[in-house]
C-alpha cells in the first residue's frame, strides 16, 4: 500500500512539475513562423524520403519531429510556386501562365495578413515573384524588411549595356537589401543568406513581438555551386557536385535550427521546410519513384517534400499520405496565429485533424498560343494532362502512382469530365478584381486596383467595353491609362487604339447603336534573353477581328502601372466621350479569334456587353462590311 502510494505522488508531482515547465500557449503568445522554401529539391533528394544516398541528417531528422508529407503538391516552376504560397490561391488568378512582372502591391499576403496582425516579418533570399523590379519587391507585399535578390540573373549584377545579364552564380554573389543598390558580397550565396537568417533569429530572443521569418534558398537549383568545403568530400562529377549542395543546404539549415534551440525559441515556432517544384533530373534521378521532372505537369515535377514541426501541436514521427497542396500552407499559418484567413485563399488548415475533403487541383501555362495544362481530381486517383499540342493523357494514380501509365484509352469520359472542369475553373480564373469608381451614369469612371494586372504590357491583358455613342460625337476618350495605353475614337479617322507606342485603327462606331470593343494583347518578355522578348495586340469589334500586330525584341516598359485607368474621359480630365459606355471587363489573358481557340480563350468566351439581339446584328453588318 505504501508502494502506491509512493508511486502516485511521484507521479503527481511530476505532472505538476510538467505543469510550471509547459508555459501555457495563451501565456506564449501567438508562435513565431519560419517558413524555408527550397528550390528545385525533387522527392527523391530527401533521404526520409527512401534515399539513403542523400547527405540529409538535419532535415530527416527535422522531419521525425513532426509532420513528413508524402504526397505534397507544388507547382513545376518557381514563380507560380512562390505565388501560391504568398497568396494562398491559383497563380492564375493573378495573371501567372506561368510568369508576369509581378504581383500588384493590393495583392493580400501571408506577410501582409500577419504584419496587420502585429508580426514583424522578414524576407531572406529569393524573391522570384516574376520579373519583379522595386516596386513588386517584398517591400510591397507586407515584408518589413528583405535581403536578398529579386530574380537569380541579378546575382551577377546588372548587366553592362542594360539589357543582357550574365549568367547567375552562387560565388561573391550581388545582392540588395530592401529599397538599396545591389551590392556585391563576398563568399557563397547558401552561407551568406544562412548568416542573415541566423542573426536575424539571435536578433529575436529578447524580443516580444512574434515574427514571420521567409527564407527561400535558391540551392539547389543551378548552377550547382556548393562552397569548397563541401565540394572537395565528393567526386566532381554531376551527382558528387549536387550532392556537395545538398549536403551544404541541409547543414545551412541545421545552423538556423541550431539558432532557434540556441535562443530557446524552438517550442514557440512553427516551422515549415517545403520545395517549390520537382527537380530537374540533369545529374541524377531526382523525383524517383515518380516520373518527369521540373517544368512538367507529371507527379515528378509537381510532388515535393513538405515538413512541418511545431511541437506541443504536431506530434513527432507523423507521416501521411494524405493529399496536401501549396495552397494549405497559407491557412495553416494562418490558423496557428489566429488570425483570419482571406477570402481568396483555398487551402486548408493541416494542424486540424481530420482534414476536410481536398478540392480539385489545376496547373496551367499559356502564351495565348500554346498552352500547358493539367488537373488532379479531388480524390486523388485521376490526373489529366495536356502538354502543347501534343494528345492529352490520363494517369490512375491509384494503380499506378508513379504517373507512368497512360490511361486515356479506357478512361474517356473521365477525361472529358475532368476537362470540362478545368475549362469551366479557367474562365473564373482569368477575370480581374478592380475598383470601379463611377464618375457619372453614362460610364465615365475611374478603375484602379490590380496594377500589374489592370496594365498591358506584361503576359495577358484583355479590356472589353460596350460602346454606344451619340449622334454627331465628336473626338472622346473611350479609355485611357496614362502612359500605357489609350483607346480613342474620331469622327473622321475612326477608332484608335495605343498601346505603349503601338498603334491599331478601327472604323468609327455607328452612332447611337451598341458596340462590344475589346483590346486584348500579350506580351512575352523576361531578362534571360531579351532578343527572344515579343508582344502580341488585337482589336476585335463584335468579335471580329478588326487590326493587329506582333512584335519582336520587345523592351519592358514598366513606368506608369500604378496609374488609374479611366473610361469616358482622359487622364487630365479632358476629351470627354459622347455617349453611353458599359462597365468594363478585364481578364489578365489574351484573347484570339475563335478558329485559334484551344484553351477556352476565344473571343466568344466573353459574356455578351451589348443587348444580344443588337450585338448579332451589328456583328452581322461589320462581317458584310470587311468582305
Amino acid at each position: 500500500m505504501q508502494r502506491v502510494l509512493l508511486l502516485a505522488a511521484i507521479a503527481l508531482a511530476v505532472i505538476v512539475l510538467l505543469c510550471f515547465l509547459r508555459v501555457p500557449d495563451a501565456e506564449r503568445g501567438p508562435p513565431n513562423i519560419l517558413l524555408i522554401v527550397l528550390d528545385d529539391l525533387g522527392y527523391n533528394d530527401l533521404g526520409a524520403n527512401g534515399n539513403p544516398d542523400m547527405p540529409t541528417p538535419r532535415l530527416d531528422a527535422l522531419a521525425g519531429q513532426g509532420s513528413r508529407y508524402t504526397r505534397h503538391y507544388a507547382d513545376s516552376t518557381c514563380s507560380v510556386a512562390r505565388v501560391a504560397l504568398l497568396t494562398g490561391t491559383y497563380p492564375s488568378r493573378y495573371g501567372f501562365r506561368p510568369n508576369k512582372l509581378g504581383l500588384s502591391r493590393d495583392t493580400v499576403t501571408i506577410a501582409s495578413t500577419l504584419r496587420e496582425r502585429g508580426y514583424l516579418t522578414q524576407h531572406i533570399g529569393k524573391w522570384h515573384v516574376g520579373n519583379a523590379e522595386l516596386g513588386q519587391s517584398p517591400t510591397q507585399l507586407g515584408f518589413d524588411q528583405w535581403f536578398g535578390f529579386l530574380f537569380q540573373s541579378q546575382l551577377a549584377g546588372l548587366p553592362e549595356d542594360g539589357i543582357n545579364y550574365a549568367r547567375p552564380t552562387y560565388y561573391d554573389p550581388w545582392l540588395r537589401e530592401n529599397a538599396g543598390p545591389l551590392q556585391q558580397y563576398s563568399g557563397q550565396l547558401t552561407d551568406i543568406l544562412t548568416d542573415r537568417a541566423v542573426e536575424f533569429v539571435e536578433g529575436q530572443s529578447q524580443q516580444s513581438t512574434p515574427w514571420f521569418l521567409n527564407l527561400w534558398y535558391l540551392a539547389p537549383h543551378n548552377p550547382v555551386q556548393a562552397a569548397a568545403r563541401f565540394r572537395e568530400k565528393y567526386p566532381q562529377d554531376g551527382p558528387g557536385r549536387y550532392r556537395a549542395m545538398i549536403e551544404q543546404l541541409d547543414t545551412s539549415i541545421g545552423r538556423v535550427l541550431d539558432a532557434l534551440d540556441a535562443q530557446g525559441l524552438a517550442d514557440n515556432t512553427l516551422l515549415i521546410v517545403v520545395s517549390d517544384n520537382g527537380g530537374t533530373n540533369s545529374l541524377l534521378n531526382n523525383n524517383g519513384p515518380y516520373v518527369g521532372r521540373k517544368g512538367q505537369y507529371t507527379e515528378g515535377g509537381l510532388r515535393t517534400p513538405l515538413l512541418l514541426r511545431w511541437p506541443g501541436h504536431i506530434e513527432p514521427e507523423t507521416v501521411t499520405d494524405e493529399l496536401v497542396s501549396l495552397y494549405d500552407l497559407f491557412p495553416t499559418i494562418a490558423a496557428a496565429a489566429d488570425v483570419p484567413v482571406p477570402r481568396q485563399v483555398i487551402g486548408r488548415d493541416l494542424l486540424t485533424l481530420p482534414l476536410p475533403p481536398s478540392q480539385p487541383l489545376y496547373w496551367e501555362s499559356s502564351d495565348s498560343r500554346i498552352h500547358s495544362y493539367s488537373v488532379l481530381s479531388s480524390d486523388g486517383r485521376w490526373r489529366l494532362s495536356r502538354s502543347g499540342s501534343r494528345p492529352p493523357t490520363l494517369h490512375d494514380l491509384h494503380e499506378d502512382p508513379s504517373g507512368e501509365h497512360n490511361s486515356i484509352e479506357r478512361h474517356w469520359e473521365t477525361a472529358a469530365r475532368l476537362n470540362d472542369e478545368y475549362l469551366q475553373w479557367r474562365r473564373g480564373a482569368r477575370i480581374v478584381d478592380v475598383t470601379y469608381e463611377p464618375l457619372n451614369a453614362r460610364g465615365a469612371a475611374i478603375l484602379r486596383g490590380q496594377d500589374v494586372q489592370r496594365s498591358p504590357g506584361s503576359s495577358g491583358f484583355t479590356f472589353a467595353i460596350a460602346v454606344r455613342p451619340d449622334e454627331k460625337a465628336g473626338t472622346g476618350t473611350i479609355a485611357q491609362q496614362a502612359h500605357r495605353w489609350s483607346l480613342s475614337q474620331a469622327p473622321a479617322s475612326g477608332l484608335e487604339l495605343v498601346v505603349l507606342g503601338t498603334r491599331l485603327r478601327g472604323p468609327a462606331l455607328p452612332a447611337g447603336r451598341c458596340s462590344e470593343v475589346v483590346v486584348s494583347s500579350h506580351y512575352k518578355l523576361g531578362p534571360f534573353k531579351p532578343e527572344n522578348n515579343s508582344a502580341s495586340l488585337d482589336l476585335f469589334i463584335d468579335g471580329n477581328l478588326i487590326d493587329s500586330k506582333h512584335l519582336k525584341k520587345v523592351v519592358p516598359q514598366n513606368w506608369g502601372i500604378a496609374n488609374p485607368t479611366y473610361t469616358g474621359i482622359s487622364a487630365d480630365g479632358t476629351q470627354p466621350f459622347a455617349g453611353t459606355l458599359g462597365r468594363p471587363l478585364i481578364l489578365n489573358e489574351r484573347l484570339v479569334a475563335d478558329a485559334h481557340d484551344r484553351i477556352g480563350n476565344g473571343i466568344s468566351s466573353l459574356p455578351a456587353l451589348c443587348p444580344r439581339s443588337e450585338g448579332e446584328e451589328h456583328a452581322q453588318a461589320v462581317a458584310a462590311g470587311n468582305q
